[in-house]
């Protein structure tokens, strides 16, 4: 059999109906942020974030522009209100912003000088740092005040001196860190680092080609179908061959092969870890790449902190689905083998149903599965779960009425699925609509009619089901025949017919019992009813019918036996009495 392509990666897991409403329900019945959180203190009380506070003293860090590497702490006497800018200028960040500001203005400056030398100095009794290349006019950096050196433990000058060397190590540092050649080995260890990964790519593209080839192999032998007798012309312009033919084919996809579904679930264990491993080596390159360049060594700590707790929520709800999902698998067989889920004397259609069930609970793990994560997504991005689904609460309230039907489905969805109403690979009719049911969940039905076009309907819509291949199915055969044969005659004739069909191998395997000749049925004006049942395997009623009504046929042609035609006797009030010419009464029927 040729491959008409590599298995589609991924199928339909989510069920965002289910979760969009149990998230609902959630923000309905969680309380309200003014009910569970504490009065906060006002934003103008609250110092940024990057500074510290200590009673009467806060504490900001100061920066090496563009590498931001952490040169020294500045103190201030807190503020505590923000809001007034008297007290904001004098703030410990507005400090530390301008320090900065005064060594990004020297290095510029200085830019073109072979040296920069950081000297203290005296500034009305107290020291100051001042940055100078030896020929212009020094630039004031910092004056160590009283408070910095109580904060630290020394004395003023003592502060001063270890201030100096430490800016002095860190400005030699980044002038030879942003030198060209130095960006020169940076940029050829990124590319080194790139190639590797490129390299390691590529691999895991070759070995993830290998087994999309090896599953599409997998999933060509599961859709080999059974052998059956090949249709002719005519019989496959019937629409309820047609849907046998779509049955046949979907029984197949879902009939159970224990070896060739544990090699395709090994093989989709493999492909997503092989993903995973393709994720964890970019996400490795990127690191090594932050950590060689000087420029972007500032957000390493960043990079470690939220990205690999977001990929690692990730990586978990993938594990937790499958997980859950081999659990429903590992239950399901469990369900075949005892009889909890049994249909007497149907066992395909107890593996319709089992697969059915297993299906929507799939369904239903992935989408709590997913609400999981996505709590624990908001939570390390520093949104709270409870406020944002107390703050949904209003929104829920407002959607409420426009979501009953939403619940009607997810009811009536479980009801089909308790009740064994159908299945996946019955055929139905509901609402006026016939097909094939390719997919059922706990919010809609989709079927597939015999002209290939996908019908969805939700759950909620459905009272009344028509289904065609529950257990058995029956030809419900009515014959007229005229007046003038004789009833014994064509009951012999008619029983002769049904039980040679029946003993013949080839139609007997289709036909649960032996056919039953009901009898005379009706009586009218046209001819005697006479009424055949021949109960048959799921969907055969049709197959079994033609076949039938092909033997009756030859069978009325071989005994003389005519079919009833309707009479009519036209009567004229005028000619009564007279006498009537031979034959006239027979004329006036027709």
């Amino acid at each position: 059999m040729g491959l008409q392509g590599y298995p589609h990666r991924g199928r339909r897991r989510i069920r965002w109906a289910g979760l969009w409403v149990l998230g609902l329900l959630l923000a309905i019945a969680w309380p309200s942020a003014a009910q569970v959180a504490p009065a906060l203190p006002t934003p103008a009380s609250n110092p940024p974030a990057q500074v510290k506070r200590f009673g009467n003293v806060e504490v900001a860090p100061v920066r090496l522009p563009l590498l931001q590497t952490p040169l020294l702490e500045v103190t201030a006497p807190t503020v505590y209100d923000r809001s007034d800018p008297a007290q904001q200028q004098a703030s410990v960040e507005q400090r530390a912003t301008q320090i900065s500001a005064n060594l990004r203005r020297a290095l510029d400056r200085f830019q073109e000088a072979k040296t920069i030398q950081v000297v203290v100095s005296q500034l009305n009794g107290e020291p100051i740092l001042l940055l100078s290349d030896g020929r212009s006019q020094p630039i004031r950096l910092v004056t160590v005040t009283s408070l910095d050196a109580d904060y630290n433990g020394l004395s003023q000058a003592e502060l001063a001196e270890q201030w100096r060397s430490q800016i002095q190590a860190e400005i030699e540092r980044s002038r030879q860190i942003l030198s060209p050649r130095n960006w020169l080995a940076t940029l050829g260890a990124v590319a080194r680092i790139l190639c590797l990964a490129a390299i390691a790519s590529l691999l895991f593209w070759w070995v993830q080609r290998e087994l999309n080839y090896r599953a599409a192999q997998l999933e060509a032998q599961q859709r080999v179908p059974a052998a059956v007798p090949e249709p002719s012309t005519q019989e496959a312009e019937a629409e309820p061959l047609a849907l046998l033919q779509q049955r046949s084919h979907l029984l197949n996809r879902l009939r159970p092969v224990s070896v060739l579904d544990a090699k395709l679930s090994w093989n989709r264990w493999f492909r997503w870890l092989l993903f995973w491993l393709l994720i964890a080596l970019w996400y490795w390159a990127s690191f090594q790449i932050i950590t060689v360049t000087p420029v972007l060594d500032q957000f390493r700590d960043e990079w470690l902190n939220v990205p690999i707790r977001l990929i690692g929520l990730w990586f978990a709800g993938g594990v937790a689905i499958r997980i859950a999902h081999l659990l429903i698998e590992r239950s399901a067989k469990a369900w075949e083998r005892s009889a909890l889920l049994a249909v007497e004397g149907d066992r395909r259609r107890s593996e319709l149903r089992v697969t059915t069930i297993v299906r929507a609970s799939k369904g239903l793990a992935t989408a709590l599965v997913a609400f999981a994560v996505l709590l624990a997504v908001l939570n390390t991005l520093g949104l709270p779960a409870s406020s944002v689904l107390a703050g949904s609460a209003i929104l829920g309230l407002a959607i409420s009425f426009g979501s009953q039907s939403l619940v009607k489905d997810l009811v009536n969805g479980c009801l089909i699925l308790v009740e064994d109403q159908f299945a996946v690979g019955d055929v139905i009719n509901v609402n006026g609509q016939g097909g094939l049911v390719e997919t059922l969940n706990l919010r809609v039905t989709q079927i597939r009619d015999a002209e290939g076009g996908l019908i969805t309907i939700p759950n909620s819509t459905i009272s009344q089901v028509r289904n065609l291949s529950r257990t058995w199915s029956r030809v419900d055969f009515n014959l007229e025949v005229g007046w003038e044969n004789d009833v014994d005659q064509v009951l012999a004739c008619l029983t002769h017919v049904v039980e040679n069909l029946y003993a013949d191998p080839e139609w007997q395997a289709l036909i649960c019992e032996p056919p039953e000749v009901l009898g005379v049925d009706a009586i009218a004006h046209q001819g005697v009813l006479i009424k055949i049942w021949i109960k048959t395997q799921p969907l055969m009623q049709w197959k079994v019918g033609r076949e039938l009504r092909r033997r009756v046929h030859h069978a009325l042609q071989a005994e003389g036996i005519s079919i009833g035609r309707p009479q009519q006797l036209v009567y004229w009030p005028e000619l009564e009495g007279q006498p009537q010419p031979e034959g006239a009464i027979a004329a006036g029927r027709h």
